[in-house]
């Protein structure tokens, strides 16, 4: 009696573990089961991802536009979101880096009105290296640091033969008279120095042509004072042939240093000189 009784609970013991196991079995080869079948799905995605790209690729044609290129510029000239985009599409040409898009044959012909009314063009800069900017009088971003960048070269290459353009990207308002006193406000020796003005149109398509620089005037909600017009902060070299030789950022020091030793370089000194050559590493500007 004793051995039977102690025996009889060990098949109601066993019976009763039989269903936990039963589920927690089930409950794994269900999520295998959902596990395998996402991983089948993604695989089927990425296959008509592969398929679909392959698809369009076969599509193209050598002839075919490229996409607008466009790039983000966290500059000072900004919309109301602190960023400025700029459309370089037509500036960079198919896989063609602006550095080396400038004509060999150089700058097109320009004709512009000097803050003295006088007519400028790009004979009169012919026979000296010459260096240009782009600005707007009423800029409130980089503007005012491009145009220090030029009067200190003009200070320190006084005893070379060069020449300094300044070219209003916002001519419907940077009429001669005013483009004079901004000359005379920084300072400005108008024998050696143009504060030229022209048609916008013209004016616009010479510095993307010809210089292969951004510009651009603001429209809409993006368009606040002082910052109407997207422009390049670069300062142009061009040399006695009128061929641009190099671009240089006026907000680097570096870099408009090694601009002032290049017009050293190219230019020659003025008669009544006693100018020698600043030492120091000579750069091309195409960075």
């Amino acid at each position: 009696m004793s051995t039977t009784n102690e025996a009889d609970p060990q098949p109601t013991r066993s019976g009763g573990l039989r269903p936990l196991w039963f589920w927690t079995g089930a409950v794994v080869w269900v999520l295998l089961a959902g596990a395998l079948v996402v991983v089948w799905r993604q695989r089927e995605v990425r296959r008509e991802l592969v398929q679909v790209a392959k698809t369009r690729e076969a599509a193209k044609t050598d002839d075919e536009v490229p996409a607008p290129v466009s790039i983000t510029l966290p500059v000072s000239q900004m919309n109301g979101n602190g960023q400025q985009v700029i459309d370089l599409s037509d500036l960079i040409g198919k896989s063609k880096p602006v550095a080396d898009a400038w004509d060999p044959a150089g700058v097109e012909d320009f004709s512009f009105t000097n803050c003295d009314g006088t007519t400028v063009t790009k004979a009169d800069l012919l026979g000296r290296p010459w260096a240009i900017c782009f600005v707007f009088t009423k800029c409130l971003g980089p503007c005012p640091t491009v145009t220090r960048q030029l009067r200190n070269l003009q200070d320190r290459l006084r005893d070379y033969d060069i020449r300094l353009v300044t070219l209003t990207v916002d001519p419907a308002r940077d009429t001669p008279e005013v483009l004079a006193n901004y000359a005379k406000l920084n300072g400005a020796d108008l024998s050696r120095w143009y504060f030229l003005s022209g048609d916008q149109a013209a004016t616009y398509g010479l510095i993307h042509r010809s210089f292969r620089m951004p510009v651009q005037e603001l429209q809409g909600a993006d368009r606040k004072e002082g910052f109407e017009i997207i422009h390049s902060t670069n300062v142009m070299l061009v040399d006695r042939t009128g061929v641009v030789r190099g671009k240089y950022n006026a907000a680097k020091d570096e870099e408009m240093a090694a601009l002032r030793r290049e017009l050293q370089r190219l230019a020659e000194p003025l008669p009544t000189s006693s100018a020698t050559p600043e030492p120091g590493p000579v750069a091309d500007g195409r960075n």
